[in-house]
C-alpha cells in the first residue's frame, strides 16, 4: 500500500489529495485541511465523490489505460488485435485503479473522523454527507473486489487520521466478507436516509450545493443505494458462500418497492454529466478513444453479431468504408485482422465506436446506475424464482431502457446531426421477440445486460459474463505469454502494494494469480 502510506506521510495528516485539484471552479467546494482547521463534512464529502472521479467520468486515464488496455478486451465489449501479450497490462496501469480508490477511501476516512469529533447536537445537520459517502464508496469498493477479490477496507485509510505509520499497514478483508457487509450496511443507510424526512435548511442548503452526483435529492440516492445493493445481491446470488444472502437480499427488496426504491426509468439514471460545476472530459474521452490510429475503438465480432436487427446498432457504431458494421474476430489469425486494419487510403473495414454518439460528444454522461440495468436484474431475479413478478416484462423494460438511454446519449451530438430515435412499438416488439424466440432465457438476460454495460461500464460487463457465464466468447490462448496466456478471472495486486505492506500481502500470496476464480464466478 505504498501509495496509501508515503504519500500521506510526506503531505501529512491534514493534506488530501483532492484539495489538490486544478479546476478551478470547484476549489470553494472543497475543505482543504492542509490550510484550516475547520473541515467541513459537506465539503469532504464532494472531495470523496472528487477523489473518484477518474473511474466515475469517461476520464482519459479510465479510457486508455484502464478499459481499452484490459478491461474492455476481457469483456469483449471492444475489437483487439490477436497480438503477442494480449491480455497483459502494464502493472502501473492496475495500479492507477487501484490508488485511485484508495485516495477516496482516505478522503471518506477523514470525513468520518471530523463527523466523529462534532458535538451530538451538530451530528445531526452532518449525518447525511457520511452515508452518501459511504454508498459512493461502497459503490467503488465493489468494483475492486470485483477485479481483485480480497483487498484490504476495514483498517485501511486510515493514516491521514493517525498519523501512526506502525499500525498503517492494512490487513486484508476477504471478498466474502466485504460482499456480506455491503449487502448489510446499505439496506441499513436506506432506512436511515429514509428517516430523513425534513433536513435543516443548514444541511439541505449545503448538500445541493455540494452534491454533484444527485444534486442534493435524497430519493435518488435511496435509488442508488438500492440499485446497488441490488447489483452486489445479484452478484453473489448464483454462486458461492453468500447465495442465500443474496437471494434474500433480492427478494427482499423487489417485493417491497416502496420501501427499497430503485432506479425505475431514465430520468433516474445515476450519473455524473460534462460540464456541471466545472467538469470536462470531453476531449480527454476523444483522445483515449482516437489516439493511435483508432486502434482503440474498434467494435468486437461479439458485439455486432449480438446486436443482430437491433436498432441500437446504428448510434453505438460508425459502420465501416463500405456502409457495413464489421468487428474484430478472436478466431481470425493476427495476419489477417493486421491487413484488414491497415487497408490503403483509410478505408476502415473494421467498423469503430460512434464518434457523434461517444468519442466526439462532449456531452457524454459517466453512468453510475441505468434503469436497464436494474430491470435487467430484476428479469434474471424473477425468471430463476428469487422474487415474484413477471420476468418478460422486466426483460423488454431493460431492452427499452437501453434503447431509451443510448439514444438520448446520441441526441446531444454536436459533430453531426442526432439520429432520430426508434418507435416505441417497434422497440417493444423486438424485445418481446428476442424473450419468446429465447430458448435459454438466462443467457439472453445476461447477455442485454453485458450489451447494455458495454463499453461505457466495462468492469461490469466484465463482472456479468464471469458471474453468469454468458455471453459465450472465444478467447485463443496466447501462447507468447508464460504469465498469461488467457483472460484473467481476476487481477494480480499492484506491485507497490505486494513490496510494501508485505506481512499482510503474505497472508493472501498464494491466492495471487490469474487463474483463481472469484467466490461468485460461474
Amino acid at each position: 500500500m505504498k501509495h496509501i502510506f508515503t504519500k500521506l506521510l510526506f503531505i501529512g495528516i491534514f493534506a488530501l489529495t483532492m484539495v489538490a485539484c486544478s479546476e478551478e471552479d470547484y476549489s470553494s467546494k472543497y475543505a482543504d485541511p492542509s490550510k484550516t482547521n475547520d473541515a467541513s463534512c459537506e465539503k469532504l464529502m464532494t472531495g470523496v465523490f472528487y477523489a473518484g472521479r477518474e473511474y466515475t467520468f469517461n476520464s482519459y486515464m479510465r479510457i486508455f489505460a484502464w478499459d481499452y488496455s484490459a478491461i474492455s478486451r476481457f469483456a469483449q465489449t471492444l475489437g483487439f488485435l490477436n497480438s503477442e501479450g494480449r491480455y497483459q497490462n502494464s502493472d502501473n496501469y492496475y495500479e492507477e485503479r487501484w490508488n485511485n480508490f484508495y485516495d477516496a477511501l482516505t478522503q471518506y476516512r477523514v470525513l468520518e473522523d471530523v463527523y466523529s469529533k462534532l458535538s451530538d447536537a451538530s451530528k445531526p445537520n452532518y449525518e447525511v454527507f457520511v452515508l452518501l459517502s459511504r454508498i459512493f464508496v461502497y459503490d467503488h469498493l465493489i468494483q475492486v473486489s470485483d477485479c481483485w477479490g480480497d483487498v484490504p477496507f476495514t483498517k485501511a485509510g486510515y493514516l491521514a487520521v493517525t498519523s501512526n505509520v506502525a499500525e498503517s499497514y492494512p490487513a486484508y478483508d476477504t471478498a466474502e466478507s466485504i460482499y456480506s457487509l455491503v449487502l448489510t450496511d446499505l439496506k441499513s443507510i436506506n432506512d436511515q436516509l429514509a428517516n430523513m424526512t425534513s433536513l435543516s435548511t443548514l444541511t439541505s442548503s449545503a448538500l445541493k450545493a455540494q452534491d454533484f452526483i444527485n444534486g442534493g435529492d435524497l430519493m435518488l440516492w435511496r435509488k442508488y443505494c438500492n440499485s446497488l445493493r441490488l447489483r452486489v445481491a445479484t452478484r453473489v446470488a448464483d454462486n458461492g458462500s453468500l447465495k442465500t444472502e443474496g437471494q434474500a437480499a433480492i427478494r427482499e427488496m423487489l417485493e417491497n418497492p416502496s420501501k427499497y426504491p430503485m432506479v425505475d426509468n431514465n430520468d433516474e439514471n445515476i450519473k455524473v454529466v460534462p460540464d456541471r460545476d466545472g467538469f470536462n472530459y470531453g476531449d480527454g474521452y476523444q483522445g483515449g478513444w482516437e489516439t493511435w490510429s483508432g486502434q482503440l475503438n474498434r467494435a468486437s465480432q461479439a458485439m455486432i453479431d449480438a446486436l443482430e436487427g437491433d436498432s441500437r446498432l446504428v448510434i453505438l457504431f460508425d459502420a465501416n468504408s463500405e456502409g457495413n458494421y464489421v468487428g474484430v474476430d478472436t478466431r481470425t489469425d493476427y495476419a489477417t485482422q493486421v491487413a484488414l486494419f491497415e487497408r490503403p487510403n483509410n478505408e476502415n473495414y473494421y467498423c469503430s465506436y460512434d464518434t457523434a454518439t461517444f468519442s466526439r460528444n462532449r456531452d457524454m454522461p459517466g453512468i453510475i446506475i441505468s434503469a436497464a440495468e436494474v430491470a435487467l436484474y430484476k428479469a434474471s431475479a424473477i425468471n430463476k424464482g428469487y422474487a415474484s413478478g413477471d420476468a418478460k416484462e422486466a426483460f423488454v423494460n431493460g431492452m427499452v431502457f437501453s434503447t431509451e438511454f443510448y439514444y438520448d446519449i446520441n441526441s446531444t451530438a454536436t459533430y453531426r446531426p442526432p439520429t432520430p430515435p426508434p418507435a416505441a412499438e417497434d422497440v417493444i416488439a423486438f424485445a418481446e421477440n428476442k424473450w419468446e424466440t429465447a430458448s435459454n432465457k438466462e443467457e439472453v438476460i445476461a447477455t442485454q445486460t453485458w450489451l447494455n454495460f458495454g463499453f461505457l461500464q466495462t468492469t461490469q460487463a466484465w463482472s456479468e459474463i464471469r458471474r453468469s457465464g454468458y455471453p459465450e466468447l472465444y478467447f485463443p490462448t496466447d501462447h507468447s505469454s508464460s504469465t498469461n496466456p488467457n483472460v484473467p478471472n481476476r487481477l494480480r495486486y499492484p506491485p507497490s502494494e505486494r513490496n510494501s505492506n508485505p506481512e499482510n500481502y503474505n497472508l493472501f500470496k498464494d491466492k495471487d494469480n490469474f487463474t483463481d476464480k472469484m467466490f461468485w464466478a460461474k
